[in-house]
Formats: structure tokens, C-alpha cells, sequence
């Protein structure tokens, strides 16, 4: 039977069994170099490049997922060397209803959140190993996980349509993409977008346009996002006055601070406070 180059179909209710993960290099190129994995394969590129899956050519930026099939034959040419994170898993009989995956996805503003997930995915697998209850409970814990972050894939792209990945990106997108990591890192700072498009080389409009496309949120709206998801972690997991919450994740006036917070998750920072507490058992901060 033909093995999708497009489209990869996961049982809604089972769990995968896991078999390795971890980063594995990856030479510039060699031709004679076909992977065709027994297990299906998850990935997390850290490279540039482009990748055949099947017979369908992928142009590959860093941060992109692919999902491969067993027995699917794959094999790239990069533009450097470089490496990605790959964990292996089983496909179990499928049976009921099944969730549809892209073999290709660039989830933009989420994958430095899937990597991390990945990654956590992957030390549990390690923790698998053996017969002991610990073992046992960690593969349990594994699989869960990872179902759950297929699922959650799932949601994302029907969320948020992909673009064409034929075209070969432009010395713009470039510009966009390193935009966006100087963001990851320097988001709790002052952005402004004309500096920022100077440092990097190209005009406002542009790179405002481009990330927009790239992204589904402008510039101003990917950066209040990280900083709300600091300001959420600050509030569940420290006691930290809610002025020092909002001072470190850059949002620094108080009433600012709560009114985009409420716009963003529903909730005022005290309400989320109290619901982190009470979830964890823990008592609200004073």
C-alpha cells in the first residue's frame, strides 16, 4: 500500500510506545544516504535545507516538525551541517477515530514551546528503561505525553493553515526568522519595530508584512504573548508581588499589566494566582 507523502493518520485514543529519542547529528550531504525507519519518527529541526519525503521535496527552516511514516523513505541536503531532535515511537492498529497530521508543519511562534516538550518527552523515555515501578510508571507517563502532544499538534494546525513550502525562502524571511529569535531571547525588553527592522536589515513595512504571514500575529502581539506566558509561569510558580510580576515579564505598569492580562487569558493576575494555587494545594500569595 502507498505510504502518504502529505498527510499522516493518529488513532484519537491510543497510546504510542516509544523506542529512542534524543538530538542526532546530520552530515551537509550524501547522496547515497536513504533513511527508512521501521517505526514512525518525529522531528525537530535545528537546520536548514531541504528534505524529501518520499518523492515530495520539504525546503527545511529551523523549527519545523516533520512527521515520517514507517518505511517512508526519506533522505536531505542541507545547506550546512547541522542536527535535529528525532524521537522513534510505534504506530499502534487504528481503530476509531483518528487525528490527521501533516508530514510537513512550521509551527512558528509554538515550536521553541514543542521543542521543550520534545525534549521532556524524550528524558521520560529515558527513565523507561527496566522493570522497575519507576520505569514502568515512566513509560506510562511517556506515552501519555507524547499522545498528548500529538493531539495538541493536531489542534494547532487545524487552528492555523500552513503555507506553501515550495517556494525557497527569500533573504527576507531570513531577516523575519532571526527577528524572531532576537524576540525569544530580548522580549522582556523595550521592541521597537523600526529598530528592529534596522538591525536587521530591511524595511518596517516588510518585516511587519512578512511576520504577520509567517506567524499570524503581528510583531507587538507575538511579544505581549511571551511575556504573558512569563507573566503566567511568574504567578504559578513564585510569590512574587503582582507589580514585580509585571516589571519582569516587561509589562511594568500595573494597570496595563492587568488589562492585557485579562484580555489575553480571561483572568485577572490575582485570579490566576488563586487558580495555580488551588491546583498545586498551595495557598495564595498575600
Amino acid at each position: 500500500m502507498a505510504i502518504s507523502t502529505r498527510t499522516f493518520h493518529w488513532p484519537q485514543a491510543a497510546l504510542p510506545a516509544m523506542r529512542n529519542g534524543g538530538w542526532f547529528p546530520m552530515p551537509e550531504f550524501n547522496p547515497g544516504i536513504i533513511y527508512r525507519s521501521p517505526t514512525v519518527a518525529l522531528h525537530f529541526y535545528d537546520y536548514t535545507g531541504r528534505m524529501w519525503l518520499g518523492r515530495r521535496m520539504v525546503r527545511l527552516q529551523r523549527g519545523d516538525f516533520t512527521i515520517t511514516p514507517a518505511g517512508l523513505p526519506t533522505h536531505y541536503d542541507l545547506d550546512a551541517p547541522g542536527q535535529h531532535l528525532c524521537l522513534h515511537f510505534e504506530m499502534p492498529p487504528v481503530e476509531g477515530p483518528t487525528v490527521a497530521l501533516p508530514l510537513y508543519w512550521r509551527p512558528g511562534p509554538q515550536a521553541r514551546w514543542l521543542r521543550e516538550r520534545l525534549q521532556e518527552i524524550i528524558h521520560l523515555r529515558r527513565l523507561a528503561d527496566g522493570e522497575t515501578a519507576e520505569a514502568k510508571r515512566a513509560r506510562v507517563a511517556a506515552g501519555t505525553a507524547l499522545h498528548g502532544l500529538l493531539l495538541t499538534m493536531a489542534v494547532m494546525v487545524g487552528a492555523h493553515p500552513q503555507p506553501s513550502s515550495a517556494a525557497k525562502p527569500t533573504r527576507l524571511d531570513g531577516a523575519v526568522d532571526a527577528a524572531r529569535r532576537w524576540l525569544d531571547e530580548h522580549y522582556r525588553e523595550t521592541v521597537e519595530v523600526p529598530a528592529l527592522a534596522r538591525k536587521f536589515g530591511v524595511s518596517q513595512n516588510h518585516l511587519s508584512r512578512r511576520f504577520r504571514a509567517q506567524h499570524g500575529v503581528t510583531l507587538q502581539r507575538y511579544v505581549l504573548g511571551r511575556r504573558i506566558e512569563l507573566a503566567r509561569h511568574l504567578l504559578a510558580h513564585t510569590q512574587m508581588p503582582l507589580k514585580a510580576v509585571a516589571i519582569e515579564a516587561g509589562l511594568g505598569n500595573p494597570q496595563y499589566f492587568h488589562r492585557q492580562f485579562v484580555q489575553a487569558t480571561g483572568r485577572s493576575p490575582s485570579e490566576e494566582r488563586e487558580r495555580a494555587g488551588s491546583s498545586a494545594g498551595v495557598p495564595p500569595a498575600e
